[in-house]
């Protein structure tokens, strides 16, 4: 039977080859480096991610808060005789998508509770009576609701339009 014999040195180890290479520390290297490039890729992946889901969350908010206003600024038009007063000798706005809030000054403020970063502001304008053809019939009064509204940030705006058609008074 043959016994394999090893030289060792004062510690107990196995002495070294006389000449390394080295190559298995360039690979490592170079897998470490990669592995750190996913991984950055990975997280920079995830914040674009994050920012989408908040500005469309943002974008949902505004979204509701000008709807609720809507709803408040067409009960207003229906309820309230010195709203539609007021409305009569208001110019419609030429491009509402651009209407900043300041010109022409608002008609109102909606209630769009604590989640938003400005209350929505609505503008009433008087359009033209709807008349039936038969004669001796009332007219429907036609008025035209706009309302601007943001979400949590003021870079989330959302303009919505709506026609409130009043019944006529017999």
């Amino acid at each position: 039977m043959k016994t394999l014999r090893a030289d060792f040195n004062a510690f107990g180890m196995a002495p070294l080859p006389a000449k390394q290479q080295g190559a298995s520390l360039i690979i490592a290297l170079v897998m470490l480096v990669l592995i750190s490039i996913l991984a950055i890729g990975g997280m920079q992946g995830s914040i674009l991610q994050e920012r989408m889901a908040s500005n469309a969350h943002d974008g949902a908010i505004s979204f509701q808060a000008t709807e609720a206003a809507l709803r408040q600024a067409e009960t207003d038009v229906l309820a309230n005789i010195g709203t539609r007063l007021d409305a009569y000798a208001t110019p419609m706005l030429v491009d509402p998508w651009e209407w900043d809030g300041t010109n022409p000054v608002p008609s109102g403020t909606g209630n769009a509770g604590p989640d938003v970063s400005a209350q929505p502001i609505y503008h009433l304008a008087r359009l033209a009576d709807v008349c039936p053809e038969e004669q001796g019939q009332p007219c429907f009064e036609r008025y035209r609701v706009t309302v601007r509204g943001q979400g949590g940030s003021d870079e989330a705006i959302t303009v919505l339009q709506s026609t409130v058609l009043l019944p006529p008074e017999l």
